[in-house]
């Protein structure tokens, strides 16, 4: 034998007793709790001020307010040393900001100047080479080739000036000793001149294998140099820069944050008040199994950010939820108006949504929206609905 679950039993003995009263005609007669559509909790959220902070204003919980009456205050004891604080930090970062635009000006012109320098010098290395392999190289050869032909020529003027004198002097005992001077002289000379003229030959030769070659060697060194160093230098000012760029872009972050910082804590002074967002009644802190009577909070207690200090409440249009039969539900869609009953107070009722999802129940849920300008119908208050 199959023992039926309680919930079960429920349900059926609940659809029974549905399908009775629509069999004998009678009204569905549904029931729930009222509940606020508006009821909004007001949380202490200050963006920047992180000091100690106390109730300093909490009004009793059924007082009405109209909207944007104060609710609720804090106290922040050390608001002004925190605020003067921020306009100090402010200014620091104004002043770093200043200094690092001023120094960032003149790097500039300093990595401009150097650039410009590394830019001639390597240009100057460039062209110093072009110059000598185009100019300077044969000139110098040639030049030199000029120095051992002007030795040459020497050597043969020497030779028949010799060879004149020699002439001139055969076979003439007139002055003898004279005649003996010029002659050794100009062999001398001559000799001279042909040693030097060797001696020219060797340097020549080493200059055109070595001396040139060397130069043109020590010109191609300083251009690559040059450019290496330009290339050096190029990639050092770059990330000078944009280091440079870097700092500037922090400073200027740093301030930006130092404002908002200050503008975050000057507006903290209006989120110590909590104001009532609509018109209500107050209920004293969260409204999660608020009862409208107790006050949590006192002034002069010690609060944390993010406390709920107290709920609005909208009193003047509640809602209640009530399952309504799947065969029913035609005769709640939105728009239609029901009674609603608590004891002896009665007031009117309209449907607001009507559920497609069949809960666990067998039935789908309806919500309804109820006029309490009047204050006669209480929050939590169980009242019973029904079709007129």
């Amino acid at each position: 034998m199959r023992t039926l679950a309680p919930a079960t039993i429920l349900l059926l003995l609940v659809s029974s007793l549905a399908i009775a009263q629509e069999e004998r005609g009678e009204p569905e007669a549904l029931s729930g709790r009222l509940q606020p559509v508006q009821a909004t909790e007001l949380r202490l959220e200050p963006k920047a001020y992180g000091g100690e902070l106390t109730l300093k204003l909490l009004l009793a919980p059924g007082t009405a307010v109209k909207k944007g009456e104060v609710v609720a205050e804090a106290s922040a004891t050390d608001y002004e040393d925190a605020l003067a604080r921020a306009r100090e930090n402010v200014r620091l970062n104004e002043m770093g900001l200043q200094l690092m635009q001023e120094a960032a000006k003149g790097a500039q012109e300093g990595y401009k100047l150097q650039l410009e320098r590394t830019q001639r010098a390597a240009q100057r290395a460039e062209q110093d080479l072009d110059y000598f392999l185009k100019v300077q190289k044969q000139q110098s050869i040639r030049n030199s080739e000029l120095g051992l032909e002007s030795f040459s020529h020497n050597i043969k003027d020497q030779e028949e000036e010799l060879a004149q004198l020699e002439k001139l002097y055969q076979g003439n005992d007139l002055a003898k000793e004279s005649q003996d001077i010029v002659l050794n002289r100009s062999r001398r000379r001559l000799a001279n001149s042909k040693e030097r003229f060797e001696m020219a030959k060797e340097e020549h030769k080493r200059f055109i294998e070595v001396g040139i070659v060397r130069r043109e060697e020590d010109l191609r060194s300083a251009r690559d140099s040059a450019a290496l160093e330009l290339a050096r230098v190029s990639s050092s000012v770059a990330s000078e820069n944009v280091d440079m760029q870097a700092k500037l872009i922090r400073a200027e972050r740093g301030l930006d944050d130092a404002r908002k910082a200050l503008a975050d804590l000057e507006g903290d002074a209006v989120r110590l008040k909590l104001l009532a967002p609509h018109d209500g009644v107050v209920a004293a802190g969260a409204w999660n199994n608020n009862d409208g009577a107790s006050q949590p909070a006192r002034v002069g207690d010690r609060l944390g950010r993010g406390a709920v200090l107290a709920t609005v409440v909208d009193t003047g249009k509640l809602s209640v939820t009530v399952n309504v039969q799947v065969g029913s539900r035609d005769k709640f869609q939105p728009g239609t108006q029901v009674n609603v009953k608590a004891g002896e107070v009665s007031a009117t009722g309209v449907v607001k949504a009507i559920g497609f999802v069949v809960n666990k129940a067998g039935m789908v849920t309806a919500v309804i929206e109820v006029d309490n300008a009047a204050g006669a119908l209480l929050t939590g208050q169980k009242v019973n609905v029904a079709l007129p």
